[in-house]
């Protein structure tokens, strides 16, 4: 008879099962849409007409119809030409330059008079005086002429050049060359009558050098009036009528004639349909092959939601990226990174769908290429050597590893074909440079930001992550050290004991410790209710059983919430939900049913653990790992025998119960496991030989079989450290025999 919860289970599983392929089939359909846009991006035909601007037409046109539209072209030209037609807009005349421009030439005349009145220097000491006036050019005679006129001479000469000056910088001075030169030029013809030849010479040698430009050209203000003059344009609007000429053969096409083929339609690009529906069948045929793989091998993923929606996503964009760098055909197309794929399949899924993927991928890039073998066979042994040869990829130097091999295999690919096509040493040398790097730089590093990418993105938990969480100084773990020593020290326990075991079947033994770490950080919030931390009395013997089941049931939620708190990846809150399944405290159930009698049902749900049940290698591992190591940290097996016995009792009441059953874990899994269990258990409890006289110090063949649940109980309790034990645990031969004590209920798993 299939009990409620069973069939609860069944329920849920079978309702998993049909939205995993619900999102398995949304993914084939979006996948190969995605897959047919990005391959028939190049397949719309040719112009009807062909045609370039500044060519010749190779024949006449005339137009099919009639039609009239806004002309583009003649439009923007009437823009230009009424913006070209507005002047140039220029500031008023800045006085400040003029008044500057007349204190210079103020404070030169005042120097001259000073050179003038020096009666120490010579003759000579005083042209080099005038010479070396800064930003002035002055010939000899005019520098004799500053020299020798008398006093009153050179003040009139003075007064008239400062004349000239303000008069021609307050009419303004256009900062153009011409303008300046006609200014200059005006200066110097602007003198007075009444001067003298040699003042006549100073003022005309002076004047023109102090002027300088003081109007500018207000480039705003022009653009302005130019924008305004060009909005006012109204659009031009042409008319075609049906078999007029467009185009006569042998004439130049210009802009205007290419305007009107446009608006005829008669450059439109047409589509191929007959290569779309064999674009349409490769991407069908790609995504129908990946599509079964994984309904066969990932039917059970965990969130294959994200999951699918993560392989969608790198497939279009390396289809993508072949996309646009193989038609090149040049010799970048050896810089196609298909080996990064690879790995990124390898380190998030498996090794199978990896190489699953490169072979599908490798015929999509021979497709892309026309058929290119060659092309096929670089993708693909780079690809699937990247994978084979990844070791340990929690490493980050595995991927360099890999990448090296990748490098060395792609030149051997490259060789391959080019040795006999007899190519020319140059371009050989560039292919071998280009496969190189691509292997041993572009396809790691890329795998590398990858993997750090799809960790924020997509939630996958990364390699760094894993590192960063695994220190024992994570403030989560120290407030767990602090409140709960116990529990602290009994999941560093159970990672040890998880850790080897998935080295010993290959899964992922870093996440594997990780989640042992974090599993019970529930039990914080309640420290004293839990075996492990206990110094003193049992606060579960003043509690009714509901009240206990409740308290010990809580401690999962209470990790979630820590878990989200401390933001902690959701690989490791799986471990936390799911390290204890849907399995029954049975101890405070049995309690109930006492109290209740046999006339009052329990509810057994009340008992029980939300779940879900584990639902990857690692979580499973790590629900035995966890039942195994508060049963043996509670009885102390001494013996090869007890250990054994230990741990078959518990792995079989797992699988009794099906808890592992969504797990991924084979029966073979399952043998690998015992083994390292029982050769850990061996080291840490130094198993030894019993010696006679030493009988006092091992358990009696009654009472370990009640203490690890092998008695005639009809359903035996295993052995967990969520339950509070009675003091009898301290000594051994102290239980009682008809009723064992019960260590730690064993009854919960770990869930994935």
């Amino acid at each position: 008879m299939i009990s409620q919860p069973d069939e609860q289970v069944d329920a849920q599983q079978r309702f998993r099962q049909v939205l995993q392929r619900s999102l398995l089939w949304l993914f084939a359909v979006a996948a190969a849409l995605g897959l047919t846009l990005i391959l028939a991006l190049d397949l719309v035909s040719g112009p009807q007409l062909t045609v370039e601007i500044g060519e010749p037409a190779p024949n006449d046109v005339y137009a099919p119809r009639s039609i009239t539209y806004v002309s583009r072209y003649l439009t923007d030209l009437e823009k230009r030409q009424a913006a070209a037609d507005v002047p140039d807009v220029y500031t008023s005349p800045d006085l400040a330059i003029g008044k500057a421009q007349s204190n210079r030439a103020r404070a030169v005349f005042s120097f001259v008079d000073v050179v003038r009145s020096d009666a120490v220097a010579d003759r000579n000491a005083k042209l080099r005086y005038l010479q070396g006036i800064e930003g002035l050019s002055l010939d000899p005679q005019v520098m004799d002429d500053l020299l020798n006129l008398d006093p009153a001479d050179f003040t009139v000469a003075r007064e008239d050049v400062l004349r000239i000056i303000e008069e021609t910088m307050r009419d303004g001075v256009v900062d153009d060359q011409l303008a300046l030169s006609e200014a200059q030029r005006e200066a110097a013809r602007d003198f007075s009558f009444v001067l003298t030849s040699a003042q006549e010479r100073v003022v005309v040698a002076l004047a023109p050098q102090f002027i300088v430009p003081n109007i500018f050209l207000d480039e705003e203000a022009t653009a302005g009036r130019r924008e305004e003059a060009a909005a006012d344009v109204e659009p031009v609007t042409q008319f075609i009528g049906r078999e007029d000429r467009i185009l006569r053969a042998n004439e130049t096409v210009d802009e205007e004639d290419y305007e009107k083929l446009e608006q005829l339609h008669l450059l439109e690009r047409t589509l191929d349909w007959p290569q779309l529906g064999g674009t349409l069948l490769a991407s069908v045929l790609a995504v129908t092959v990946i599509t079964l793989y994984w309904q066969r091998f990932f039917d059970q993923q965990l969130e294959a939601g994200r999951s699918l929606l993560l392989l969608g996503t790198l497939l279009l964009l390396f289809v993508l990226g072949a996309k646009l760098l193989v038609p090149t055909r040049t010799e970048f197309v050896y810089l196609y990174p298909a080996a990064a794929l690879s790995m990124l399949l390898a380190v998030i899924f498996d090794t199978r769908l990896a190489l699953v993927i490169m072979m599908v991928l490798a015929g999509l890039v021979g497709y892309i290429a026309e058929d290119s073998l060659e092309l096929a066979v670089y993708v693909a042994t780079g690809g699937t050597v990247a994978v084979l040869t990844l070791r340990d990829p929690q490493r980050i130097n595995a991927l360099f590893r890999a990448g090296m091999v990748v490098a060395v295999v792609n030149l051997a690919v490259v060789l391959m074909f080019r040795l006999p096509q007899d190519a020319e040493p140059a371009e050989l040398m560039w292919l071998l440079l280009f496969a190189f790097l691509n292997g041993l730089i572009i396809s790691s590093g890329l795998s590398l930001a990858g993997i750090f990418l799809i960790g924020s993105l997509f939630g996958i938990i990364t390699t760094l992550q894993l590192q960063e969480l695994s220190r024992l100084d994570h403030p989560l773990l120290q407030e767990l050290l602090r409140r709960a020593p116990g529990t602290y020290h009994h999941s560093i326990m159970v990672a040890n004991l998880a850790e080897q075991a998935a080295e010993r079947i290959k899964a992922n033994s870093t996440l594997v410790r990780v989640g042992a770490f974090y599993h019970d950080v529930g039990k914080m919030n309640r420290p004293p209710f839990f075996t492990e931390n206990q110094n003193g009395g049992n606060p579960h013997d003043t509690l009714d059983p509901y009240s206990s089941a409740r308290i010990i049931l809580s401690h999962v939620p209470d990790g979630l919430e820590l878990a989200r708190r401390y933001h902690l990846p959701n690989r490791i809150r799986d471990f936390i939900a799911e390290h204890h399944g849907d399995r029954v405290l049975k101890i405070f159930c049995q309690k109930a049913k006492e109290m209740a009698g046999d006339d009052r049902p329990v509810d057994v749900s009340r008992f029980r653990y939300k779940g879900p049940r584990p639902r990857s290698r690692e979580t499973g591992i790590v629900q035995l790992a966890d039942s195994i190591e508060a049963a043996s940290s509670a009885l102390h097996p001494s013996t090869e025998e007890e250990i054994e016995k230990l741990v078959t009792s518990i792995v079989d009441d797992h699988l009794k119960e099906g808890q592992l059953d969504c797990s991924g874990l084979t029966l073979g899994d399952v043998k690998l496991l015992k083994e390292s269990f029982i050769k850990t258990l061996k080291g840490r409890f130094h198993v030894r030989v019993r010696y006679p006289g030493n009988e006092e110090l091992a358990l009696t063949e009654s009472e370990a079989m009640g203490l690890t649940g092998l008695g005639n109980q009809v359903e035996p309790p295993p052995a967990t450290t969520d339950i509070a034990l009675p003091r009898v645990l301290a000594n051994h031969t102290a239980a009682p025999p008809t009723r064992p004590a019960i260590v730690k209920e064993l009854d919960e798993p770990v869930r994935r």
